[in-house]
């Protein structure tokens, strides 16, 4: 703690607390005929031109939901629903809140330059009318004290994907290293106290039960997806880094005999190589190019897939044995762009370092920065895999070896064995235009698939976002992409409306965001509970606090090292016709 002592309870805090209850009061849901509430609070959707979208706003941040006293929580991502029966839709949603400081200033901390979260991520199980689309009960299912960090996507594995018992898998996107209980942060590297994030938790929907599935690999998860059509139960994920230069994303697939054996962690990760000796990374595809590369999927040893070694500590750098090639450099040693310590500013040793040396020592592919994943919803197309790559938004002149928009990799499986790629190939290129091209694009983050196409998400990065006031012709909010299969055409047809930045929720005290700040994330198709175009799809409202605090005084010099704040967003219902 750097002989600081904890900074003691302020009057500011319960002003602004006060000042919340008052706003939340002022903007209570309404009720929804036929049971349930929804939101008072105007959508954070509009469609792009005539897109033939209907939107209904369902939950904003901040809001209650039941008696119990649950209310929406902040940074709503990764959606999944099942039917609950009696005209009831279940639905699980993802909050990528943090106790870690996210950004954070390790030079000179201070509630200007940082910010942190009142919580833990956590999963929120809410139920839905189906008719009305009220918000009639939530809970939260995954609390902020199980010391979990930023849940990103999340994804139901069902008896549609082959699996015995209904397992949602939520995953954490962090690199953070963090206490294992209590305070989660700060902490120290390697400390016999803490544990390296980058965990896969499953929740078994019927009895409630939590539990970490280290196999499927320490690393910054977005998605875990399970892919039907296989005689084994496979899992496709991909390594979301923050550190992307060199490409050090890979993408791996975990199968395992039988849904028990997943959650028993019984099952082998695998990490994808190419087949092409010039192909081995993003980088090696030029803009536009075309060629297609088969493909397999290697074994990673189980110590390296979970990071734990058998006294239950988490695996180091030194701590690989020579017969997997070690002891490991640490990332420090290794001169390597990696990861760093919110705190000392050293490369962070650990799980996540482990899995990234050995993939490199192996020729895993080295995509940019994998976000989210998604199998063809057509009848006998499950093998075919449909992978995001975020990209780097360098701005610049495109060319060979630069990433600007990003791209979507279109991965066929082959349909007797899933450790082997028939063929892996560009499916949406955006990197032949600059960062801000109106008709690409920007920065693709999740992914949904129906039977008709794909709907993609965009989280622009700060390369691609306009001033708030911004008159140039290119100037756009975060997108909602369509990609009709019929056609093979991308477009645009819903952006984030980032009307309530600045209003009188806002408390925040800053000028508004830029345009692209704000993002939509989490698009599920719902047509199964509430009918043909139906998608759930939350909003992140980065820009825009429902509540802020003085954070906790952790080191010199006196005064806290950070802002909590709790930022806006919605869920909403979007009905498109023909989607």
């Amino acid at each position: 703690m750097r002989g600081s002592m904890p900074i003691p309870p302020h009057a500011s805090r319960l002003v602004v607390l006060a000042a919340i209850a008052v706003l939340l009061l002022g903007v209570a849901p309404a009720a929804a005929g036929g049971g349930g509430v929804r939101t008072s609070q105007a959508a954070m959707l509009a469609p792009v031109g005539n897109a033939d979208i209907a939107i209904t706003p369902l939950i904003t941040v901040g809001e209650p939901a039941g008696d119990d006293g649950y209310r929406y929580e902040a940074i709503p991502d990764g959606i999944s629903l099942r039917l609950k029966g009696a005209g009831v839709a279940e639905v699980f949603i993802n909050h990528e809140t943090a106790r870690a400081p996210f950004p954070y200033n390790p030079t000179t901390p201070t509630d200007a330059n940082s910010q942190n979260d009142f919580d833990n991520a956590q999963l929120s199980r809410l139920l839905i009318n189906q008719k009305s689309g009220g918000v009639q009960t939530g809970k939260l299912v995954i609390t902020s004290d199980q010391n979990y960090q930023r849940f990103c996507s999340n994804f139901l594995a069902t008896a549609a994907q082959g699996f015995e018992r209904e397992l949602l898998f939520t995953n954490e996107e962090t690199p953070d290293w963090t206490n294992r209980t209590g305070n989660a942060w700060p902490t120290t590297v390697g400390a016999p106290t803490a544990r390296g994030a980058g965990i896969v938790v499953a929740l078994d929907v019927m009895t409630g039960k939590t539990r970490q599935i280290l196999g499927l690999g320490r690393l910054n998860h977005e998605n875990s997806v399970a892919i039907p059509g296989f005689s084994q139960r496979v899992l496709m994920t991909g390594d979301d880094t923050f550190t992307n230069n060199p490409s050090q994303s890979q993408l791996y697939q975990y199968v395992a005999s039988s849904a028990d054996a997943v959650w028993n962690d019984e099952g082998t990760l695998r990490a994808f190589v190419s087949d092409d000796p010039l192909r081995q990374k993003y980088e090696d595809f030029a803009p536009g190019d075309a060629t297609a590369v088969s493909g397999h999927f290697i074994d990673v040893p189980k110590l390296i897939a979970t990071g734990r070694k058998a006294d239950g500590s988490d695996l180091m750098a030194a701590d690989v044995p020579a017969e997997l090639g070690g002891p490991y450099p640490t990332p420090e040693a290794a001169n390597f762009a990696w990861q760093r310590d919110s705190v000392t500013g050293i490369k962070i040793d650990g799980p996540q370092w482990v899995l990234e040396k050995w993939s490199q020592l192996h020729h895993v592919f080295g995509f940019v920065r994998i976000e989210d994943i998604a199998y063809d919803k057509r009848p006998g197309m499950s093998n075919v895999v449909y992978v995001v790559d975020s990209g780097r938004g360098t701005a610049g002149t495109p060319g060979p070896g630069v990433s600007t928009n990003g791209r979507i990799w279109k991965m066929t499986l082959h349909p007797g064995d899933p450790s082997r790629v028939d063929a892996m190939s560009i499916l949406i290129e955006g990197d032949d235009s600059p960062v801000k091209t109106v008709t690409e694009i920007h920065q693709p983050d999740n992914i949904e698939s129906t039977v008709n196409g794909l709907y993609l998400q965009e989280d622009p990065g700060g390369s691609q976002q306009f001033p708030a006031t911004s008159t140039d012709p290119a100037a756009t909010s975060a997108r909602i992409w369509q990609y009709p299969f019929a056609t093979g055409v991308a477009s645009p047809i819903l952006k984030v409306d980032q009307g309530a930045d600045g209003g009188s929720t806002d408390v925040d005290g800053l000028p508004n965001g830029n345009l692209g700040a704000w993002e939509s994330t989490g698009i599920v198709d719902a047509s199964a509970a509430f009918g043909p175009g139906a998608f759930l799809v939350n909003v992140q409202a980065h820009t825009l606090w429902v509540e802020k605090a003085p954070g906790a005084d952790n080191f010199a010099p006196l005064g806290p090292d950070f802002t909590d704040k709790r930022e806006g967003g919605q869920l909403l219902l979007i009905r498109i016709a023909g989607g």
